[in-house]
């Protein structure tokens, strides 16, 4: 058991070295693997302490700190070519977000619990400019996506390890698990595999699925194509053992949003092509899936699958009452200046005193994206924080644009990227939990932050003469 501390810690040690050379395009493989590994540390340790979730986001700072001092700056001009002004508005985020720190510091007087929350706000910004840097070398960008998607084979398998009972610590959810209700007098345990909750695990798996099909549609071959097909229907049939039925409007999202963009930006010779790929994979999910899930449930098929398909009847009422009720409580609560950083965070065993009152409030309003944005900074900061998004909208809707002078291959690569992000939008509002994971949030924004790339690989593409980069393997 005392195995798997001494390896993180010679995977830091690695990814020390690594950075101290400057190599890093390793170094961020390793920040995958430790977001891998940071959950079953966190359960051989004593007391199964939360913090170990922060040590994907540690890892990540280190990489993009060596990253800055090889590049010698943000490279802002080349980031945002299509749209500059964005630039103005980070700054304004800067200041609110060191504004309600400040707040949050000193309405709760715990700096732990602040600088959590911190990090949840500056997660996505780091993740964006890695995802710029990673997505200007296009085959660092497919390995790196190859890579989760292989370090997931093992973690989903142990999913299916823990669903059929095997004992041992590494398969158990950390604390006392959560039980969920199936149907009226049915309620079991999720399986969550080598992941911390069953929850985490059903998005990792989902999340899995749909780079699977990203790498899928962007491959040359068509065994390539049907192989992370298969993986796309192993990864989405395991997410029925986790309990969880969002991990399967996930999937069938990606897939609605990335047939939307496939339509609107691929050239037509390509249209047909995709369509065929996608008709094949259609139809050898469906044989895949036939045989596959009830090998992989058993007895339980029935309960599980009721359990999926219910999603469909209670989706509705669910949004209308986390996302659109958790927004109105968080609004009574903070109204238009917010509680400061942190307020919403949820912490699992690591406590934090928020006052008896304000805290059980707090417990429902933090389960709802909107709720939490609006609780912690405030109408005024939901505002600065859609004036952002609008820009970002604005500037990836410039560089989408662009895409039809790069190859095929990697207009399907960005554009299931996109999907892959937008996707994760409804959830966000209305289930936001996992969306305090910095690995989650370096994923998406990562994913997202490639379509930052479009812009310079045009520039390439039409033998444009570009800056110099300062740079090393």
């Amino acid at each position: 058991m005392s195995l798997l501390p001494l390896l993180v810690a010679l995977v830091g040690l690695v990814l020390i070295a690594q950075l101290l050379q400057g190599g890093w395009r390793l170094a961020l493989g390793l920040v995958l693997l430790i977001g891998f590994l940071q959950d079953p540390l966190r359960k051989v340790l004593v007391g199964q302490p939360p913090l170990t979730v922060g040590l994907v986001l540690v890892a990540a700072c280190a990489c993009g700190v060596a990253l800055l001092l090889q590049r010698g700056g943000l490279e802002l001009p080349l980031v945002l070519a299509t749209l500059p002004r964005l630039g103005q508005w980070l700054p304004l985020y800067g200041v609110l977000l060191a504004l309600q720190t400040v707040h949050g510091l000193v309405r709760f007087g715990q700096p732990l619990l602040s600088l959590i929350g911190l990090g949840v706000y500056l997660a996505p910004l780091l993740g964006f400019w890695l995802g710029f840097e990673v997505a200007s070398e296009p085959p660092l960008l497919q390995r790196l996506l190859r890579l989760y998607v292989l370090l997931s084979i093992p973690a989903g398998l142990s999913v299916w390890w823990s669903y059929r009972g095997v004992d041992h610590p590494l398969l158990k959810e950390v604390g006392s698990g959560i039980l969920i209700h199936f149907q009226p007098g049915v309620s079991l345990y999720g399986a969550s595999g080598v992941w911390r909750t069953s929850e985490v695990a059903a998005w990792q798996l989902a999340a899995a699925a749909c780079l699977a099909l990203v790498l899928a549609t962007a491959a040359q071959r068509r065994s390539t194509v049907w192989a992370y097909g298969l993986l796309a229907v192993l990864f989405t049939a395991l997410t029925l053992l986790t309990g969880r039925r969002k991990a399967q409007v996930l999937v069938l999202l990606f897939v609605l949003f990335d047939a939307l963009l496939l339509q609107r930006w691929m050239r037509p010779p390509w249209r047909g092509w995709l369509l065929g790929n996608l008709v094949a994979l259609a139809g050898l999910s469906t044989l895949a899936a036939g045989w596959l899930v009830p090998q992989l449930l058993g007895a339980d098929l029935g309960v599980y699958l009721q359990r999926s398909l219910s999603a469909r009847d209670e989706l509705g009422g669910r949004f209308s009452q986390m996302a659109l009720g958790g927004f109105s409580r968080a609004l009574d609560l903070s109204g238009l200046f917010g509680l400061g950083v942190g307020a919403a965070a949820q912490t699992g065993n690591l406590l934090f005193d928020r006052g008896q009152q304000l805290g059980s409030r707090l417990n429902f309003v933090a389960e709802s994206g909107a709720g939490k944005l609006v609780a912690e900074l405030g109408l005024v900061g939901v505002a600065v924080l859609l004036v952002g998004l609008v820009l970002l909208l604005e500037l990836g809707r410039r560089n989408l644009t662009l895409l039809q002078d790069l190859p095929p291959a990697l207009v399907h690569l960005h554009l299931g990227l996109v999907a892959f992000a937008l996707a994760n939008v409804p959830f966000f509002l209305a289930a936001s939990g996992v969306y305090g994971d910095p690995f989650v949030l370096l994923l998406l924004s990562l994913a997202l932050g490639s379509v930052l790339a479009v812009p310079l690989l045009v520039a390439r593409a039409r033998g444009l003469q570009l800056p110099s980069r300062t740079d090393a393997a």
